[in-house]
């Protein structure tokens, strides 16, 4: 509630209006999606728009804001919630917490970002409820459960393609049928290219690579500067995080291992098609990477007391 709450402050706002210019930038952005003005990719990501529109037209007197206001605090508390419980898996119930903790700290400052309410932020932050979910299902062989939330997860972003290579390693490695991963691959597929065939943009645009001059240096002489502070602010939010995973990672469980494979994968896709200074593109990635660093700071932190 706190991070909500703080992500409508206008305390760290200009001092032009801020109400004003929240809701007519928050009401833009919704509204170039639902009428199918705004380019691609960012027009096909409608759960989010859509789900906000679908609440202010049952109750019009509350403000779209508003609605994005509790949907962010249901989500932030589902993800903490969920979070816990797959931690669990492979921790005690103190260490699981510690590790929510750490989560908590990584998104509020993730979220910093943009300034006032946003709906990609909100949609992102459903996109690593996403993860949660299907990561659970995945451990759990609930297969028809895996499918629905990746169904309806690529409603939200397309960023549920990252986690087919994890399901087909599990897949591969359990010796499983191939046609769970078919099914897999159609949950996703579906979505994804329906959407891109039924909404009728002015610019069909399925992935653009036109940031990848602001985040690789000297690819462009104008955009280095920039280009250098993006690498800065991406190795100082998730360099310790890779750096402590890596640690003894054989020694891992093989189902946070198979996880942990996609993070390469991750990182150059982002790279490619993202800006990665908006460090709520790397949200995902808390997911993967905070079950293996408890593992090493337990395994530190054990060695210590023994010592």
């Amino acid at each position: 509630m706190v991070v909500s709450l703080d992500d409508r402050a206008p305390i760290r706002l200009h001092s032009r209006c801020p109400a004003f210019e929240i809701n007519k930038d928050f009401q833009e952005y919704m509204d170039g999606v639902i009428s199918e003005e705004y380019p691609g990719p960012v027009v096909y990501r409608v759960l989010t728009p859509y789900l906000v529109f679908w609440l202010h037209k049952g109750m019009p007197s509350v403000s779209p804001v508003t609605f994005d206001f509790f949907i962010k605090i249901f989500v932030l508390i589902a993800i903490q919630l969920s979070f816990f419980e797959y931690l669990r898996f492979f921790h005690n119930s103190f260490q699981a917490l510690a590790g929510v903790f750490l989560f908590d700290a990584l998104i509020g400052l993730t979220l910093s970002y943009h300034h006032g309410p946003s709906l990609p932020e909100t949609g992102d932050l459903i996109n690593v409820l996403v993860f949660i979910l299907a990561l659970t299902a995945l451990y759990l062989d609930r297969f028809a459960l895996l499918c629905l939330i990746l169904f309806v997860g690529t409603f939200n972003r397309e960023t549920t393609w990252v986690l087919l290579p994890v399901f087909f390693l599990y897949n591969f490695l359990e010796s499983r049928s191939m046609w769970r991963l078919m099914t897999a691959f159609v949950a996703v597929a579906v979505p994804y290219f329906g959407l891109r065939w039924l909404i009728d943009t002015p610019a069909p645009i399925w992935f653009r690579t036109d940031a990848i001059q602001d985040n690789i240096p000297l690819l462009a002489e104008e955009s280095t500067h920039y280009a250098l502070i993006s690498n800065v602010y991406f190795f100082v939010l998730l360099g310790p995080l890779v750096v402590t995973s890596l640690y003894q990672f054989r020694a891992h469980p093989r189902f946070l291992r198979i996880v942990g494979s996609i993070v390469p994968l991750f990182i150059v896709i982002h790279y490619a098609v993202g800006r990665i200074i908006e460090t709520r593109i790397w949200m995902p990635l808390f997911i993967v990477l905070i079950p293996l660093v408890l593992n090493n700071l337990v395994k530190v932190l054990q060695s210590e007391t023994s010592s």
